[in-house]
């Protein structure tokens, strides 16, 4: 186990760890990550400062979160090792900081970030993990957000990427899918999914059934002359496109079921910045799959 003093040569995946169950989960994911593209493991704990203050007047002993936090790590590497990952290849911090902001800031020197979800159960789904959910609208690489409950098994299994294009720019996200389906040996699945059309003019000349196979033949049309380029850049890829009319949350969660990763963008809102909206916080409340965030 090395320190982050020195840098590192190659690319790291940086994983932030708490000591739940979850952070395991997200460290054995990128030790298995690590393995697989040759980069470094960079496991990161962050003591909270508004927690050494204590929010209703306690003041915590630092010295203990520290050594709360040692123990934090000693078990995440441990647990990167057993997944195969040489000592050498690891490195850890324990930084004071809100997670999110610590994590964010290293993220600018990470080939990727991941964390866990953490909230995976009743009520709690509908707030997801704030320390997920804000790093999905702030981090500076692509983040894969994995849960310990949704994802308790190997999430390389299927060798199937999905991952979900809309109407705007999603080259970025595309290439991105494109390059993890090919280091994971993975077919990539292509999905756009648009809501059923409410009734129009055009409806009372056409029925309705007719009408959603032209605009499905259309979308499908479509999703064939966006991945051309990609298929001549990964000629050993198989990507196949799904042209879906439903409810986007609910198709995207079912393809979850079936695949290893979900990709999906996050984009950039004029006045808001970076904002995380309502599909991408279900998709990483209730995907039974990792995540995985591209902005």
């Amino acid at each position: 186990m090395t320190e982050t003093s020195e840098q590192s040569v190659r690319p790291r995946v940086l994983v932030g760890v708490d000591g739940s169950e979850d952070g395991l989960r997200a460290t054995s994911h990128g030790a298995g990550r690590a393995l697989r593209k040759g980069d470094d493991l960079w496991i990161v704990h962050a003591l909270d400062d508004g927690v050494v203050a204590g929010g209703w007047g306690v003041i915590y002993d630092p010295t203990t979160l520290e050594e709360a936090g040692r123990a934090t790590i000693a078990q995440a590497v441990e647990t990167a090792v057993a997944r195969g990952l040489p000592r050498e290849r690891i490195h850890t911090d324990i930084l004071v900081g809100h997670p999110a902001v610590i994590l964010e800031e290293l993220s600018q020197s990470a080939d990727v970030v991941v964390v866990g979800r953490r909230a995976a159960t009743g009520l709690e789904r509908m707030f997801v993990g704030s320390t997920s959910t804000s790093l999905a609208a702030t981090a500076a690489c692509p983040l894969i957000v994995i849960s310990s409950a949704s994802n308790p098994g190997p999430t390389t299994t299927r060798r199937r990427i999905a991952v979900a294009v809309g109407s705007g720019r999603t080259e970025k996200t595309l290439r991105w899918a494109c390059e993890e389906a090919v280091s994971r040996k993975a077919r990539l699945d292509v999905v756009h999914v648009i809501q059923p059309q409410a009734s129009t003019a055009l409806a009372l000349v056409s029925p309705p059934s007719q009408l959603e196979a032209t605009w499905q033949s259309r979308m499908q049309g479509g999703l064939e002359r966006r991945v051309t380029p990609l298929r001549k850049e990964f000629p050993g890829l198989v990507i196949e496109v799904h042209a879906i009319i439903g409810n986007p949350l609910d198709q995207l969660i079912a393809w979850t079921a079936k695949v290893d990763l979900l990709v999906l963008s996050v984009r950039p809102r004029p006045i808001l910045g970076v904002a995380v909206g309502g599909p991408i916080r279900g998709a990483l409340a209730h995907a039974m799959s990792p995540v995985a965030l591209v902005r």
